[in-house]
């Protein structure tokens, strides 16, 4: 097999900081991607039997080595996604343990062997129990946003199951992925959590290498086609894509507070995250002054300039190229079509930084509101009331989460039940992305896959349900077919119908069948 480095296109590679060029990673050939998940698939049996407190001591050992190495990944995320100390080690470097401490509590509760209670009557003698068996291999294809963090999620659950992983990060993001695989995997077995690196053919390659199950997280595009993909493989996908997030402001909120809050959530990480704040419905009765005092705040925020210390910077650059451009196409859109530009609005700096912009007068034509924007934008419109604002909140192809703003709880809580996301906040947004124990999905094109919580181990285990029967006896169903064997069906029937002196016979009438059948398998009638 050639060691030559394959082609890699330069322009993935560059800092989002300064533009500099960073050493290329080579992409491997479907042929490497194979092998990967044959050495999966070898060591998936050992580790599968390893009783699930050991899987989660090995585990923590992993996530404490990192927690040791922290500065390592914070200095990966500053190369390779422009994120600065600060940002980097509160949002991913200081958070594996915690979080794979609470995802071993939710898999130790809910991979439990569950008992089945069967009726005595319809089922005598039988017991049964449904496990929870791992799937085998599973692929884990990574997005970019959050080089590190973004493996908790998939990788953990996935290996408390008992499965082996193989995975591809980002193309944009490669050093962290191998990182977060080298220290991971100083304490498993070998082959158990195995690395693939490379674009969407290597993704392509996972897919059809025999896997069996995929975790995806990326774009509406891209997601659709892992889908099709998986379903030709005949294997389950679980797929987290884009978002569009509503915030709906109400005059009634706690101003300043909800001004921090929808800053924050709409521009931290450069805005690069699914569940951002992308759109804002603002009740006209408060429209103005929550427009100015976040405009003003938008305006204070720092972002990177030559010379600037690290310490001094808010909001980091955009991840790639590709993504700057998406956000200034998005941004010369909305002008043309009517936007104001309150706040930023152009891109800065000498990398690929972006000013946190704040737009007013937007509406549902322009890009910027309804398409995804991945950067640090925030599309305002005004609403006359609560019924504009959950319409036109609704009146889009993404579903992920929401928010409402208000310090009438009781009405906050009514407004979210009538909006369409996989989860909706009240005074807060996307905060339970952070939590393990807290369903992430979303609804239309935000993609119909769960991370988090119990509802997640769908694509990491597979229910096998065991039956045992201790009857030294026939079932009374079995053949022949006669008479007696209608009499009990029409008894039980009307039992069921409230008729229950119907079912005194019935246990006379099941011995009666038991010896008909014993003297039909005997060959003395039928």
């Amino acid at each position: 097999m050639s060691s030559e480095p394959l082609p890699t296109r330069t322009s993935r590679l560059v800092s989002p900081v300064d533009l500099h060029e960073r050493p290329p990673v080579r992409e491997m050939s479907p042929a490497e991607v194979v092998e990967a998940v044959k050495r999966a698939r070898a060591a998936q049996p050992t580790w599968e039997k390893t009783p699930f407190e050991e899987r989660a001591r090995a585990l923590k050992a992993a996530a404490k080595e990192m927690l040791r190495r922290r500065h390592e990944a914070v200095d990966l995320l500053l190369e390779e996604a422009g994120k600065y100390p600060h940002d980097a080690l509160m949002t991913e470097a200081v958070g594996p343990l915690e979080f794979l401490s609470l995802w071993i509590k939710v898999a130790r509760r809910h991979l439990r062997p569950r008992r089945l209670p069967i009726p005595k009557l319809a089922f005598p003698g039988k017991r049964a129990v449904t496990e929870l068996v791992p799937r085998g291999v599973v692929g884990i294809i990574a997005p970019w946003n959050y080089p590190v963090a973004t493996y908790f999620k998939p990788v953990f659950p996935a290996l408390l199951s008992g499965n082996a992983i193989v995975v591809k990060p980002s193309e944009y993001a490669p050093r962290s992925g191998a990182w977060f695989q080298q220290v991971m995997a100083k304490h498993l077995p070998p082959h158990v959590y195995e690395l693939v690196q490379g674009g969407r053919e290597v993704g392509r390659a996972l897919i059809k290498a025999g896997v069996d199950s995929l975790t995806f997280t990326g774009s509406v595009p891209s997601g659709k086609q892992v889908i099709k993909l998986c379903a030709e493989q005949m294997i389950p996908a679980s797929v987290e894509l884009g978002g569009k997030d509503p915030a709906i402001v109400l005059p009634d909120c706690n101003l300043e507070r909800t001004v921090a809050g929808v800053l924050h959530w709409g521009v931290q990480n450069a805005g690069q995250d699914c569940g951002a704040i992308e759109r804002v419905y603002v009740l006209d009765s408060i429209a103005d002054r929550f427009i100015a005092l976040l405009a003003d705040a938008a305006k204070r925020l720092k972002v990177g300039r030559p010379g600037q210390p690290n310490k001094d910077i808010d909001v980091g650059p955009l991840n790639n190229p590709r993504q700057l451009e998406i956000v200034e196409a998005q941004v010369a859109d909305a002008l043309a079509k009517g936007a104001v530009v309150l706040a930023g609005g152009k891109k800065t700096g000498q990398g690929l930084w972006f000013e946190p912009t704040i737009l007013d007068r937007c509406n549902h034509s322009m890009k910027v509101v309804s398409e995804e924007t991945f950067g640090p934008v925030i599309p305002l419109m005004r609403v006359k009331d609560v019924e504009e604002a959950v319409r036109m909140a609704n009146d889009s192809r993404y579903g992920l989460c929401a928010s409402v703003w208000s310090e009438d709880l009781t009405r906050a809580e009514e407004i979210a039940r009538r909006l369409e996301a996989g989860t909706v906040f009240v005074n807060n947004h996307a905060l339970s992305g952070a939590m393990p124990f807290a369903p992430w999905t979303g609804v239309k094109d935000s993609g119909y896959g769960v991370a988090d919580s119990e509802f997640a181990l769908a694509n990491y285990v597979r229910p096998r349900t065991i039956l045992v029967d201790r009857n030294k006896t026939p079932d009374i169903f079995w053949f022949p077919k006669d008479d007696t064997l209608t009499d009990i069906g029409e008894r039980l029937a009307d039992a069921q119908l409230g008729k229950l002196t119907r079912v005194l016979k019935v246990p006379l009438l099941m011995k009666k069948r038991v010896k008909a059948i014993l003297e039909f398998v005997r060959g003395r009638k039928g």
